[in-house]
């Protein structure tokens, strides 16, 4: 895909369904850092890898037999982490489509999130137990370090579970990360220190689920209130003033979106790809709905109509206008937006017809017109001023230096303030050969290697008559003459 070649006003929320993909046990989705990826967590425990050039498998992970939870990417696309409802979380290496690392938990995982800088370190959160920081050994064979992490002074609750983290997610850089409670508390916790840096309660329910946006500092919530409240996050990483006019680090509520007239609940909230958008969907029985409201205004964009299946999850393409949704039987639909061809932008003299209309030749139309080599056709008095042009540009571009840039790199594909880029990974491609159209293997019998030996020893004696033959035959020349 060639960024670059793409309409640059072409509107950031899809319209339509494209394509479907039948995965009948998905109920979570994600997309990998650059969209070339779509990764299913699935009920039957496994997680499925989809190519979204070719919409085929391109891997199938064996999890467990729980049900999955959900799934997260790391930054380059190499590994993944898979967690499921009985407290298993798993971190996959797709380039040796190998087990990295392997950590069991007490209760169910309610969620979990790679680090976006450390492929090795993620964060769980954990039900009925205190949200931990794993990290992983580069040295094999080596059990990885499981860091608790307090929230609350008070401890974990095991009646309230006060301090037990209902959901998570990391900060752009991965110095903070943020935790949300099912007492309505957000919570951002430094990574290194372990330290709450600052914290702010937004209602009395429980936050649902939290995502940051990928192109800036604040952050989205969803509670069970119904109401999703988009945050301005203030921290030490992200201030440019000195140290004397630097504010406190703080958690503010900018924006609260909610629907009015249904009172509807929403499975979850995100960005999207430019982070002026929010995306959330319904939680309905009979339909499968998504909105799209204005970060700032607060006000709805675009609603989303699709069949009468029940959303299940979705999950939004980090560079384009694509969405992955998941119905309640299991089907992946794809959305996006309708091509408009537009002719007028490469030829702004074309003019489209509602009707067949019959063109008259002018007299003078091909009159004093010479057709050049390249295709041009110019009049004759044009002809003599283009070669002086093209013989005056050819002198000019003789003497120059070619300057060729082809470390130009997008930078919708990677954070705009990022210190250091991980290596571009691509899934090998394997193929899946199915052995009964094989032909058998035939294992050597005594027969066998009989009948070889045989043919081999009469290939030989028939070379050495031939040779004794030419000589004879060279002998009798010889005397002849």
């Amino acid at each position: 895909m060639n960024r670059k070649l793409l309409d640059p006003f072409e509107p950031e929320y899809p319209e339509a369904i494209e394509a479907c993909l039948d995965d009948e046990y998905a109920v979570k989705c994600a997309y990998s850092h650059n969209g070339s990826l779509l990764a299913t967590a699935r009920s039957d425990g496994y997680c499925y890898i989809w190519d979204m050039d070719t919409l085929n498998v391109m891997r199938r992970l064996e999890h467990g037999e729980a049900s999955l939870s959900g799934l997260s990417w790391s930054r380059s696309g190499r590994y993944i982490l898979t967690y499921d409802e009985v407290g298993l979380c798993i971190l996959w290496d797709l380039k040796t489509v190998s087990i990295a690392a392997r950590v069991e938990f007490d209760s169910a995982i309610s969620s979990a999130r790679v680090h976006p800088r450390n492929s090795h370190q993620f964060i769980v959160c954990p039900t009925r137990e205190a949200p931990c920081l794993v990290t992983v050994s580069a040295i094999p064979q080596t059990e990885p370090t499981i860091s608790p992490i307090c929230i609350s002074a008070e401890g974990v609750d095991q009646k309230s579970k006060a301090a037990a983290g209902t959901c998570c997610c990391f900060a752009k850089k991965g110095i903070y990360a943020f935790f949300g409670t099912s007492k309505g508390q957000v919570h951002a916790v430094h990574v290194d220190t372990q330290a709450v840096v600052c914290s702010t309660k937004l209602s009395s329910s429980g936050v649902n689920t939290i995502s940051r946006n990928p192109r800036g500092t604040d952050i989205v919530t969803n509670s069970s209130d119904r109401i999703l409240r988009v945050c301005q996050v203030v921290l030490p990483e992200d201030q440019k003033e000195s140290t004397l006019a630097r504010p406190e680090p703080s958690i503010v509520v900018t924006t609260k979106i909610q629907d009015i007239v249904n009172r509807v609940h929403w499975i979850q909230a995100v960005f999207s790809a430019s982070g002026d958008y929010i995306v959330s969907g319904i939680e309905h029985k009979a339909e499968h709905n998504m909105y799209i409201w204005d970060k700032f205004s607060g006000s709805l964009v675009k609603m989303l109509t699709g069949p009468n299946e029940l959303l299940e999850d979705f999950a939004v393409h980090p560079l384009r206008p694509i969405y992955a949704s998941i119905s309640t039987f299991g089907i992946i639909y794809l959305w996006t937006r309708v091509p408009q061809q537009n002719w007028n932008a490469f030829a702004p003299g074309f003019r489209e017809l509602e009707e067949n209309v019959d063109f008259i030749e002018p007299e003078d139309q091909f009159d004093r017109r010479v057709a050049m080599p390249d295709g041009m056709v110019v009049d004759c008095a044009e002809d003599r001023i283009l070669r002086e042009k093209r013989a005056a540009n050819a002198a000019v571009e003789g003497d120059m230096d070619a300057d060729v840039d082809i470390t130009d790199n997008d930078p919708l594909f990677s954070d705009s303030d990022s210190d250091t880029e991980d290596g571009d990974f691509l899934l090998p491609v394997v193929v899946d050969c199915d052995e009964n159209l094989l032909p058998p293997a035939l294992a050597p019998t005594c027969e066998s290697v009989a009948k070889i030996a045989a043919a081999a020893a009469a290939d030989a004696a028939a070379a050495v008559t031939e040779e004794g033959v030419a000589g004879s035959l060279g002998e009798t020349i010889v005397e002849s003459i």
